[in-house]
């Protein structure tokens, strides 16, 4: 086992050393080792854990989440169906999300096509009467929808 400072840990897993601090105050990782001086050291196991908590965030898992996928890698008892059923979950996350986007993609289109552009004042901008008022000509609805 070789031991890895934090800059070879953050070169080795494409993160800053901020980040690694930052996972370290949330208990995310931890150094193997500090140096009498303090020094952080790490063994090759940082490497897979930060990568494997880049991929994580990558597929949208929040960090508090990141922390329950690591908890249930390290147990001997978990099985696929457990890690099965939290993928799902994200999955039903995802696509409620991508329905909010598209809710909201089609509203930016209607302002922006009820928008004149060009030279009128700023004061009569649809698309700022319609940030400002309570009550907009068109229903649209802002609550995002049900998960």
């Amino acid at each position: 086992m070789s031991a890895i400072t934090i800059g070879q840990l953050a070169e080795l897993s494409d993160v800053t050393t901020d980040t690694i601090r930052f996972y370290e105050k949330l208990k995310l990782l931890r150094p193997w080792q500090r140096t009498r001086s303090g020094y952080r050291l790490y063994d090759d196991s940082a490497v897979r854990r930060l990568t494997f908590i880049r991929k994580a965030k990558f597929l949208g898992f929040s960090l508090e989440e990141i922390k329950k996928l690591l908890a249930l890698n390290a147990t001997n008892t978990a099985s696929c169906d457990a890690m099965l059923k939290i993928t799902n979950a994200k999955i039903l996350e995802t696509r409620a999300k991508l329905q909010d986007l598209s809710r909201i993609r089609s509203i930016l289109s209607r302002l922006a096509k009820d928008c004149p552009g060009g030279t009128k004042p700023i004061s009569e901008c649809p698309i700022l009467e319609f940030l400002h008022s309570p009550k907009q000509r068109k229903p649209i609805s802002l609550k995002p929808r049900r998960r």
